[in-house]
């Protein structure tokens, strides 16, 4: 077992919430789970956005873009401080044991160029999109200055590592065979399908709801059936249109990927 502990280092953040938060215990523990949740995904993206850098220097992407993969990841591990920090402050503990994880696909069964496209796609242009719609949104929620202020942070990172992926995809889209837009729009198909596993609430899902009283989007919590309309409208009005612009058949894809 690997386990993940940010206590001290959630310190060096010096987060205190207001006294007066008025949270009941359910709440409170509902915002604990939430934020330690959240701690273990960025510490993981920063071991996804690590593991692009060889990727992209097989297949000869600028230094530049090899650069800012490299400061994308130092940011990831700066959101698991945020929000370890926030767990400490809501009376929680920053210590997560580490699921064991699958290696970052090298495509093996593509060209360097086209495998770490494929990557990119996955990471940036649609977690990264789909991060920035649900922090943008949680962040006009949130009560407390200094939450705010850390969410703020980790949206402003998080926006820059989507453009980054869409940015890259429309400099090696024109140079993409017929072949490889085709292999590309096939691969959408799983990637899309593991965005809705994550993502994505069934209307016949049940879940925990909140009790009563203060809302617990003041303190960063989303409410899971808004979360999902947002990841639908995200989809459908910004992923599929840009994935669409840059030649590839992400429509016929989500379709492909619902239907399964």
């Amino acid at each position: 077992m690997t386990v993940l502990d940010l206590k001290q280092y959630s310190r060096k953040v010096k987060l205190t919430l207001p006294d007066n938060l008025a949270l009941t215990d359910e709440q409170r523990q509902l915002a604990i789970s939430e934020w330690h949740g959240r701690m273990l995904n960025e510490h993981i993206s920063a071991r996804v956005f690590a593991a692009l850098i060889p990727q992209m220097m097989r297949a000869e992407i600028e230094p530049e873009l090899q650069a800012r993969v490299a400061d994308s990841c130092r940011q990831e591990l700066r959101h698991g401080q945020l929000c370890a920090a926030v767990v400490e402050a809501l009376g929680g503990s920053a210590i997560a044991e580490l699921p064991e994880l699958d290696d970052v696909p090298l495509h093996r069964d593509v060209s360097p160029l086209e495998g770490v496209v494929r990557n990119i796609i996955a990471v940036s242009c649609l977690n990264e999109t789909v991060a920035v719609a649900l922090l943008s949104c949680g962040r006009e929620r949130v009560g407390p200055p200094a939450l705010e202020a850390i969410v703020t942070e980790i949206l402003r990172d998080e926006v820059q590592h989507a453009r980054l992926g869409w940015g890259l995809l429309e400099a090696i889209a024109p140079r993409l065979t017929r072949d490889e837009r085709q292999r590309l729009s096939d691969y959408l198909v799983p990637a899309l399908r593991q965005l809705f596993d994550r993502h994505f609430l069934r209307p016949e899902a049940t879940y925990d709801r909140a009790p009563h009283g203060q809302s617990t989007a003041e303190v960063g919590v989303d409410d899971p059936r808004e979360a999902s309309e947002l990841f639908l409208d995200t989809v459908h009005d910004v992923i599929v249109p840009g994935l669409t612009a840059h030649g590839l058949d992400a429509q016929g894809a989500l379709r492909r990927a619902l239907a399964a």
